[in-house]
């Protein structure tokens, strides 16, 4: 991923008429979307409740057989025998439970309940659904599309490729969501958008969906060091990973967030009903039930990311049958520089695709955009703190050392009792 300059944006205050919160029902009759409150539905890749890493252990997964092509499946098998790595990553997806029942709640339903604003929504829970058009074309959405760059020969030529090309993504779309940003996160100083989405589906590069619980850029500022290796030199927006860590040190950063806009796309034409995507409230996932990862195929020299196991603390959220009319929110990676690792609790969002059970056999295949926006910023901190340091112990178990941590639920129940 290459930082690239931001876009000509609106000033301050101005109001874009794509920037509309998103409705749950209308004046003319009930919402056809309309679902029960609570479902049940399987989710693929929690660990197993046993799962234990000794001090500063990841997971080993080598995607590279998927991603790479015949070459890199041949590479990755290597018969006979079958190489290191595939026997490694074939071990430790042993310790991944295939299908886990999980009750999964209406966003949409818990919004309206809630009766917060937009912004404190999404201070609150990590994510939040917009209701936004955009003059994206089915087109637009395919120049530039992300895919995986499992090597630094790949990611180079992609690198040069996008450059040839025009960049709607940070020419059309970025100009629309930025007042969405700024809405959001009001602290924002700076916003980096991309020259690239990823878009899934059929028709494009990535025609397959992330059907298994993850979240893509790890807890930690050190997890994102492969995501800043490859410096752009022709890029002056470009930093490289020490650039990157000195900036967050800067006396005027006091945050930084990765924020995914994810949404339908052109050419769908109907909500999204089998593969609908799936987000964990933050506030319920425990620190001892993250599994650090290391994660290959996906970028050169692989990637730092966290899987976590299921527990029925957790609470599950879809925004079902969502529209190309609307926009999924969702924060990916934060850091705040007054919160002392490690970290007592979690505020980014793990989330998953989902096989909906009750789709329509017929349902139309899900095309999917998301749109990964860095934002440093002088007050992300509200609402968006990781944890709070001097309150619990802050060591935890999935990073080698044992320690205590607390959701949402335990403060609230602490509070009360004093």
């Amino acid at each position: 991923v290459q930082a690239t300059s931001s876009p000509a944006i609106p000033a301050r205050g101005t109001r874009v008429s794509t920037c509309r919160p998103a409705q749950l029902a209308t004046d003319d009759g009930p919402d056809p979307r309309e679902r029960p409150a609570e479902e049940e539905v399987s989710f693929n890749g929690f660990y197993k409740a046993e799962t234990t890493l000794k001090l500063g252990e990841r997971v080993h997964l080598d995607f590279s057989f998927f991603t790479s092509g015949c070459l890199g499946f041949l590479k990755f098998c290597c018969f006979p025998p079958c190489s290191g790595t595939c026997r490694r990553t074939l071990r430790n997806m042993t310790k991944q439970v295939p299908q886990t029942r999980v009750r999964i709640l209406d966003a949409r339903k818990k919004e309206a309940e809630e009766g917060l604003s937009k912004r404190e929504f999404f201070d609150t829970y990590g994510f939040v659904l917009l209701e936004h058009e955009t003059a994206m074309s089915a087109e637009d959405w395919l120049v530039n599309s992300a895919k995986p760059l499992p090597n630094e020969r790949d990611h180079e030529a992609f690198r040069v490729g996008t450059k040839a090309e025009k960049a709607p993504v940070r020419d059309i779309y970025a100009k629309e969501i930025d007042c969405l940003v700024r809405d959001l996160i009001p602290g924002a100083v700076e916003v980096v958008y991309p020259r690239f989405a990823l878009r899934r589906g059929p028709g494009g590069p990535n025609n397959f969906y992330g059907l298994g619980v993850h979240q893509d850029y790890g807890v930690y500022p050190e997890d994102l060091k492969s995501i800043f290796a490859l410096k752009d030199s022709s890029d002056p927006q470009s930093v490289d990973y020490a650039e990157w860590r000195a900036k967050l040190q800067d006396g005027s950063c006091e945050g930084f967030s990765i924020i995914n806009f994810w949404r339908p796309v052109l050419p769908m034409q109907s909500p999204v009903q089998n593969t609908p995507l799936a987000v964990c409230d933050p506030g319920t996932v425990e620190m001892d039930d993250i599994v650090p990862q290391d994660v290959y195929g996906f970028v050169p020299g692989g990637q730092h990311n966290v899987g976590v196991k299921f527990n029925a603390k957790q609470k599950w959220y879809y925004y079902p049958d969502m529209t190309k009319e609307e926009v999924l929110v969702f924060r990916q990676f934060h850091y705040d520089r007054e919160v002392s690792a490690p970290y007592s609790r979690l505020k980014t969002v793990f989330h998953t695709a989902f096989n909906h059970p009750g789709a329509p056999q017929n349902a139309e295949q899900r095309c999917s955009s998301e749109y990964r926006i860095y934002v440093i910023g002088s007050d992300l901190a509200l609402g968006c703190a990781l944890g709070y340091p001097g309150q619990w112990e802050q060591l935890t178990r999935p990073f080698g050392i044992t320690g205590t941590s607390q959701t949402r639920e335990d403060s609230a129940t602490a509070a009360s009792a004093a």
